[in-house]
């Protein structure tokens, strides 16, 4: 499995690849320089994304959705099964940004019938968890993000968009989630490593090797929580580096990275990514699209092929290059059932 964190600045974007070439996209921010910029809609040009799933409805998640469902081929869209375009519209009374506004738009289009085919990612398990909208009570976009899990044999990726604390304590009620969390290789830190995602009582069940934030350069002071990420992980190393032991990773410092598992280890190392000239030269094809489905879940939801029994360690890792999974897997996992409805174009 490969995993690739892009660095779109103060946002979230990327893309998992599993064994069978399926792939799945984790938001869909972009990046925009003076004179260069990044979109994924660009980069995955009238290319198929099996699955995107936007944990968080804030535009630095959104910004290039329009892009994305113009330009690429999106069979299937997770998201907080409790928003519809009634309850987005009261998320976002302040105002939408050009990824919100299409995403309301996307929201608003009227569903047919239901389809049963579902995305098949092979070895690769998916899990989400989120809380339900409830007017006056849980109505914060941060805290409606999607927890989404990403599991690879003994390897365990969790996103967790712009979880802030509060809502980490309501999913924390959820037994399914807290067994889930066992066993997290890789954290990718909730609200781009802000102090108000940093809680407590979710470290007290996990121990990552590494913790991933994606952010732009260092603005606030509610930015300072590397040391806090840093004492709760156990550490791994960068192939770039094997000398240095790392627990916190950053886009702002290490740019876009690229992580790759097998069976019993893992790496990662940071990659060049190419950017494009502000004026976006015109494709040279046009995409194929399909049809558009929304992926509803409620409460939490998997899908993957049964896991197989991996174990840590192999001797290869002797010059620090690889890092080992710390923990074998701890129980065989059940899938979910999906509730997918076709969405009209």
């Amino acid at each position: 499995m490969r995993v690739e964190i892009f660095d779109v600045g103060h946002g979230q974007c990327a893309v998992i690849t599993a064994p069978n070439g399926r792939r799945m996209m984790i938001d869909c921010g972009d990046r925009w320089g003076e004179e260069t910029f990044w979109t994924p809609s660009l980069h995955y040009f009238g290319e198929t994304i099996d699955l995107l799933a936007l944990t968080n409805l804030d535009e630095d998640h959104l910004s290039n959705f329009k892009g994305m469902i113009e330009n690429c081929n999106l069979p299937w869209i997770l998201t907080n099964h409790t928003i519809g375009a009634r309850e987005f519209a009261l998320l976002k009374e302040d105002g939408m940004g050009p990824g919100a506004k299409a995403f309301s738009a996307w929201l608003a289009r009227p569903r047919g019938f239901p389809v049963i085919t579902e995305p098949d990612f092979g070895p690769v398990q998916i899990r989400w968890y989120s809380w339900s909208f409830v007017p006056g009570v849980v109505n914060k976009t941060n805290d409606l993000s999607l927890a989404v899990v990403v599991q690879f044999g003994a390897f365990k990726i969790v996103f967790t968009g712009d979880l802030e604390v509060a809502g980490w304590r309501r999913l924390l009620t959820m037994p399914e989630f807290r067994a889930d969390l066992f066993g997290t290789t890789v954290f990718v830190a909730s609200h781009h490593g802000r102090e108000s995602g940093c809680c407590t009582e979710l470290f007290d069940l996990i121990q990552p090797q590494l913790v991933i934030i994606s952010d732009d350069e260092h603005r606030y002071d509610s930015q300072d929580t590397n040391a806090w990420y840093r004492s709760r992980c156990t550490g791994a190393v960068f192939a770039n580096n094997a000398l240095e032991r790392r627990y916190v990773a950053t886009t702002r410092k290490d740019g876009s990275m690229r992580l790759d598992i097998d069976a019993n280890q893992w790496t990662i190392q940071r990659v060049k990514v190419r950017d494009w000239q502000r004026e976006p030269p015109t494709p040279a094809r046009v995409p194929e699209f399909g049809a558009l489905s929304t992926l509803f879940g409620s409460g939490q939801k998997s899908f993957g092929a049964g896991l197989a029994a991996f174990a840590p360690g192999s001797g290869l890792d002797a010059l620090g290059l690889l890092n080992k999974h710390d923990d074998p897997l701890s129980r065989a996992l059940g899938l979910g059932a999906l509730s997918p409805f076709l969405t009209k174009r």
